[in-house]
C-alpha cells in the first residue's frame, strides 16, 4: 500500500458494463475474473463471490478466509478485501448497487458489519445456488425490456436461499421479535455510529431501555450493544487508517471524537496498538505495496 495514496474504490463500471442503466452485473469468474488481487481495495457496491470449484485465500476486513469449492463470500460497500485464488478457480461474481433492490440491503444478515462474510455450502446445497446464478446470467445476457424485473426477483430468491443456509450455519436460537430488534439496532448503528456512540441513543430510538438492548444483543450476537458500537467504530478506524492517508486527527474527528488523544487511547485500549503503529504494520504487509 503506497502511503501517499488512498486505496482504490472499485466501481462496477471499472470491472464490467452493468445491465443497461441499472447498477447490476454478473459474470463467470473463470472468464472475466482475476485469480490474484493482492492489493486491498474496497467497492461502492454489494458483491457475491460464489466458488463452484477452486482454492485459495480471501481476506475481508483484515480477516483471512479459506477458499474452497462451495465457498460463498459476501461483501458490502466499504469493506476492504483482497484475494489469491488458484488459476483454475470457477464460479460467479455478482455485483449490485444499493439502489438496485427495494428496501435496505443491509437487512440481509450476511451484509451486516457484524456478520460472518463467509459461508461454506455442501455440494447438494450448492446445486440450486449455481442454477439460480446460471438463470440470472442468462437473463443478464438477454437484456430485454423484462430483464431487470426478472433479475430483481431472481436475486431476491437467491439471497433468500443463501439467508436460509446462512441461518443454519450461524443459528441464534432466539425468537423472531428479538432478532428483529437486534437487526433494527444494527441498521441504526450503521447509519449513526459516527455521530452517536452511546447505547442510550439507540435504546431511545428503539423504545427500549439500554439494559434490555444490551441483554438482547448479547443473546443474539454474543456481545453487548455497547461492544457492538465500539467494534463498529474500531472497524471504521482500521479501514480509514489502512485505506486513506488521513492523519489521526482527521480520522478522530470523522468518527465523532473531539479529542485526538482520547481517540488514540480508545484505539490502543481495544486493539493493543497506537493508530500510527497499526497503519505502519498494515503498510508492511507483503503484497500490499504498489
Amino acid at each position: 500500500m503506497a502511503s501517499n495514496h488512498h486505496l482504490p474504490v472499485i466501481r462496477i463500471h471499472d470491472i464490467c458494463t452493468p445491465l443497461k442503466a441499472e447498477v447490476f452485473s454478473i459474470f463467470r469468474h473463470e472468464e472475466q475474473g482475476r485469480a490474484s488481487l493482492p492489493q486491498p481495495h474496497k467497492h461502492d457496491f454489494f458483491m457475491l463471490l460464489v466458488v463452484a470449484r477452486g482454492s485459495g485465500n480471501h481476506t475481508i476486513d483484515f480477516t483471512p478466509y479459506p477458499v474452497k469449492s462451495g465457498s460463498v463470500f459476501f461483501l458490502a460497500p466499504g469493506q476492504p478485501h483482497d484475494w489469491e485464488l488458484s488459476p483454475g478457480t470457477k464460479g460467479f461474481q455478482l455485483m449490485f448497487g444499493s439502489d438496485f433492490l427495494t428496501g435496505d440491503t443491509l437487512q440481509w444478515p450476511f451484509f451486516s458489519f457484524s456478520a460472518h462474510p463467509f459461508l461454506q455450502l455442501t455440494p447438494a446445497k450448492m446445486v440450486p445456488v449455481l442454477q439460480e446464478l446460471e438463470s440470472i446470467l442468462e437473463e443478464y445476457t438477454l437484456a430485454d425490456f423484462m430483464s431487470v424485473r426478472i433479475i430483481t426477483f431472481r436475486l431476491l430468491a437467491l439471497l433468500s436461499v443463501l439467508e436460509r443456509h446462512y441461518d443454519e450455519a450461524h443459528p441464534t436460537g432466539n425468537q423472531p421479535p428479538v432478532q428483529r430488534l437486534v437487526k433494527q439496532f444494527l441498521l441504526l448503528l450503521e447509519r449513526n455510529y459516527r455521530e452517536n456512540a452511546t447505547v442510550e441513543f439507540y435504546a431511545a430510538q428503539l423504545h427500549v431501555t439500554p439494559q434490555y438492548l444490551n441483554i438482547v444483543c448479547r443473546k443474539e450476537t454474543g456481545i453487548t450493544a455497547g461492544n457492538l458500537i465500539r467494534r463498529r467504530l474500531l472497524l471504521e478506524a482500521r479501514r480509514l487508517l489502512s485505506l486513506t492517508t488521513q492523519d489521526v486527527k482527521e480520522i478522530a474527528y470523522a468518527l465523532g471524537f473531539s479529542d485526538t488523544s482520547y481517540f488514540s487511547r480508545f484505539f490502543r485500549r481495544y486493539t493493543g496498538q497506537a493508530p500510527l503503529a497499526f497503519r505502519q504494520q498494515i503498510q508492511k504487509v507483503p503484497g500490499s505495496a504498489q
